[in-house]
């Protein structure tokens, strides 16, 4: 009994620290983003051809590289001056979604893992993973043509350090009212049973898997697909649609809801949480669909 009380009071610390580490480095990579993004606003000259090409302001593209949520954060800046508008925000956002993917995917390992563990076909399940947010570029390269910056990088580039504070403050103090929902929820334990795929036991196996993390999905679909026992198909088709499950329970919620509701105000953020949640099912779905219907006829 002891022991268990010592179990239950050190995971109730760990918890916290990590909590309140969370939010001291969304505040500290959000504030130093800014800091750099005044910076390469200031000499928006070094990015001339890379904003034109883009439509985007390349300072602050190339902010997003390292820092997404700097990015916008200064973007939300120039959105409550008035500097621009929505359509802005939303062209800034798809334009820049393939990039802002990977790079969480290479921080969280799901790159590496998929290639080493899968080869070509980990190269191929990236490859369908990325889709909605390439067609969200797609999107946003066209919807937003001719869609002019009035002075973006130079308003950027006055932002002030007291302002920067106070941003990195605000998206570091929204961003830990949703990390504590999400610790509640995460209590509950949600789970989605996918025994009912018409798929070989060690596909479905991996589905349930991909379910909880993506990468455990990967690993145990690993061994199966390379003896041969599980077809490509079924493989793509399983981790797939296990990720559809992890996306919708856990990844969308956190990566997109959170970021953006952290950044913008409500009415702002709830209306990038919907495009690009149209976006991402309208493209995820179908394939998901088509994959596993190829592999349950055996034609992939």
């Amino acid at each position: 009994m002891i022991q268990f009380k010592i179990c239950v009071t050190s995971c109730g610390v760990e918890i916290v620290v990590e909590f309140l580490w969370r939010i001291v480095s969304v505040f500290a990579w959000t504030a130093g983003g800014l800091f750099v993004a005044r910076f390469l606003s200031a000499r928006a000259w070094l990015f001339v051809g890379l904003s034109r090409r883009l439509g985007v302001p390349g300072g602050l593209f190339v902010v997003g590289l390292g820092e997404a949520r700097a990015a916008h954060a200064a973007l939300a800046q120039l959105l409550r001056r008035g500097e621009v508008d929505f359509r802005h925000v939303l062209k800034f956002s798809f334009v820049t979604w393939p990039v802002r993917v990977v790079l969480l995917h290479l921080r969280l390992g799901v790159v590496p893992v998929a290639v080493g563990s899968l080869g070509l076909l980990g190269v191929a399940y990236l490859g369908l993973v990325y889709l909605p947010s390439l067609v969200g570029m797609v999107l946003g390269l066209w919807l937003g043509r001719g869609l002019r910056w009035p002075e973006a990088e130079a308003a950027a580039a006055r932002l002030s350090a007291p302002s920067i504070f106070r941003t990195a403050l605000s998206v570091a103090g929204r961003y830990a009212v949703f990390e504590a929902v999400f610790l509640v929820l995460d209590l509950w334990n949600v789970r989605v049973r996918l025994d009912w795929l018409p798929l070989s036991p060690e596909a479905v196996a991996a589905a349930s898997l991909a379910a909880v993390r993506p990468t455990l999905g990967i690993m145990a679909a690993a061994p199966s697909y390379w003896s041969g026992r599980v077809s490509a198909g079924e493989v793509l088709a399983a981790l797939l649609l296990g990720r559809l499950v992890y996306m919708a329970l856990q990844e969308f919620p956190r990566a997109t809801v959170q970021f953006y509701g952290s950044i913008y105000p409500p009415a702002v953020a709830g209306r990038l949480v919907l495009y690009t949640a149209a976006v991402l099912f309208a493209v995820s779905l179908p394939a998901a669909a088509l994959l596993l219907w190829l592999a349950a006829t055996k034609s992939l």
